[in-house]
């Protein structure tokens, strides 16, 4: 199954298309939130409609969508990348290598020039631009590209990401202007509801005798509803 053509999927694409939306920056709050993988999700689903789209990797501060680093042209009159050619209608462009190319995307008006100069070649821009709270010079500033792009998606993880993360990344997006689309919550951390089940039965239901206790526990392991593997 492509999961990029899941029903939650549809629903952000159509959002997105209904805003007229382009250019699309996709950060998380902190690590292992997904991001990278929505990035690629939803750059897969807008290539389903047979336009253009360029997958941009600038998260720096984590493994992104995997590729080598490779050297950027951004002073060069042409700015042709050697990109990664997913298939016909989707093109990946890999983490810069050179930090003198990190410096001049850090400047507002050069990000902003290369994201209006791939807009006349590409339908639609993903930005994968990893942890927003990560801040450090080799890093590029999330709230930067999200500055610069049409929206931002929000990537958190539950039962991973902190009330604190959230609101932090939140006010500076706000803080910045910058157009918060929504927010993703991954749930690939987020106990089951088996595993909520199982929790109570072994903490609460110490009165229960343990052949029912056990046969309970066999039935909740055997539900794929519960065990959240229903899709």
């Amino acid at each position: 199954m492509k999961p990029w053509l899941s029903e939650e999927m549809e629903h952000l694409f159509q959002q997105i298309h209904q805003l007229q939306l382009r250019i699309i920056c996709i950060s998380s709050c902190n690590q292992k939130c997904g991001s990278s993988t929505m990035s690629y999700w939803l750059a897969e689903r807008c290539s389903e409609n047979q336009t253009k789209v360029l997958l941009i990797d600038l998260d720096l501060s984590g493994s992104g969508q995997g590729y080598e680093a490779i050297h950027w042209e951004t002073e060069n009159k042409s700015k042709e990348q050697p990109l990664i050619k997913k298939h016909q209608y989707l093109d990946i462009l890999a983490q810069p290598e050179d930090q003198s190319t990190v410096l001049t995307l850090r400047q507002p008006h050069k990000l902003r020039y290369l994201l209006q100069y791939w807009q006349q070649h590409y339908h639609y821009i993903i930005c994968d631009t990893g942890n927003i709270n990560t801040a450090n010079w080799r890093n590029l500033p999330a709230v930067n590209i999200a500055n610069a792009s049409d929206g931002i998606l929000l990537c958190l993880s539950a039962a991973k990401t902190t009330e604190s993360q959230l609101l932090t990344s939140i006010a500076k997006l706000e803080k910045s202007n910058c157009n918060i689309i929504g927010i993703i919550i991954n749930d690939q951390f987020n106990p089951t509801l088996a595993q909520r089940l199982l929790k109570s039965i072994n903490s609460k239901a110490w009165w229960l005798p343990e052949k029912i206790k056990n046969k309970i526990t066999a039935m909740i392991n055997k539900s794929q509803l519960l065990q959240g593997k229903y899709q």
